[in-house]
């Protein structure tokens, strides 16, 4: 049993997401409040695709569940704790996610918190402050497999937020033919993502021109990072790294290009995300001309780091303070 007089406190946190579930397990100084990572394990289960008439499949919930089980089993492997879940668009909405949250709370002890996208945005603005203290405003975007959360602040606090249904697993599902075999969309279905993107966007006109500068959060944009690293040979990946509008661009239009000759440089570049990440890489483009973005700035710390502050602020730095 940990006691509050002992100096690390392991916490084993996993982000259950519509594309993929990954545990970071972190010390955090007990006295400061300050936290490292010592492991991150990720699992491309792809939830999303394991929806079908608003509900997950059984076939989903017993990947879902061995995947708990095996990161479970790791946590308790060194010791950790205390071991935390929480879902986002991957279970929030589905029909049956109340008895996908009881059947593996029965059999592993897991409560899995389903936080809603505006707990998942105020998470993403925490572990943004945190990452980047001295930026005094913008506006960050974090994609995932099944919704984008926007937040537009200055310093600590939130001007407009909104979490909206575009995801690049989504995205691909709802709008392309795309398979495994065949994992390019074509012309008019990438024009069909366009359109649904403007349109979502068209309901929040103070996101437009909002800042110049947006932090990207999740796996989509770190990959679009990669792309343009390799572009350009600019700066380190990932946590920091910087690109344009117009490297977005480029991106672009050489992964169009590549996916139209059978895709060798997104294969190479990024095989764990050849599926998705034609629609994720149009979803961002035309974010970036319709809010008028110029510029990006990858950011590692996300709605995990979001988390585990909040946990921090109410279980250690308050008692601290009040001893």
């Amino acid at each position: 049993m940990f006691q509050l007089n002992e100096k690390i406190f392991k916490y084993a946190i996993v982000d259950i997401g519509a594309n993929s579930v990954r545990m970071n397990i972190y010390d955090i100084d007990t006295e400061t409040g300050e936290f490292s990572t010592v492991l991150s394990v990720r699992s491309l289960l792809g939830l999303a695709a394991y929806a079908k008439d608003g509900a997950l499949t059984g076939d989903g919930f017993g990947k879902l569940f061995a995947v708990l089980r095996e990161f479970l089993a790791r946590a308790n492997s060194i010791p950790c704790d205390l071991f935390s879940a929480f879902a986002t668009a991957s279970l929030r909405g589905l029909s049956n996610s109340d008895r996908v949250v009881k059947s593996i709370r029965s059999g592993l002890g897991i409560d899995i918190e389903i936080i809603s996208g505006e707990a998942e945005a105020a998470f993403d603005h925490a572990a943004i402050r945190y990452r980047f203290p001295e930026t005094p405003r913008g506006l960050l975007i974090d994609m995932g497999g099944g919704s984008t959360e926007f937040v537009c602040f200055d310093k600590d606090s939130i001007r407009e937020t909104a979490s909206l249904p575009i995801g690049c697993v989504m995205l691909t599902k709802r709008f392309t033919a795309c398979t495994k075999k065949d994992p390019f969309p074509t012309d008019g279905e990438m024009g069909a993502i366009r359109s649904y993107v403007r349109e979502q966007l068209s309901a929040y006109p103070a996101f437009r021109g909002s800042s110049d500068t947006a932090f990207l959060i999740g796996g989509t944009a770190r990959a679009a990072a990669k792309l343009n690293h390799t572009l350009t040979g600019d700066g380190g990946l990932y946590d920091g790294y910087t690109f344009t509008a117009e490297g977005l661009d480029a991106v672009c239009q050489r992964a169009f290009s590549d996916m139209r000759e059978g895709g060798r440089w997104l294969r190479e570049c990024v095989p764990d995300r050849v599926l998705s990440i034609i629609a994720g890489l149009v979803a961002y483009q035309t974010i970036a001309e319709t809010l008028g973005t110029k510029k990006f700035v990858i950011s590692n710390a996300g709605v995990r780091e979001g988390y585990l502050i909040e946990y921090i602020r109410r279980n250690f730095l308050r008692k601290t303070q009040e001893s």
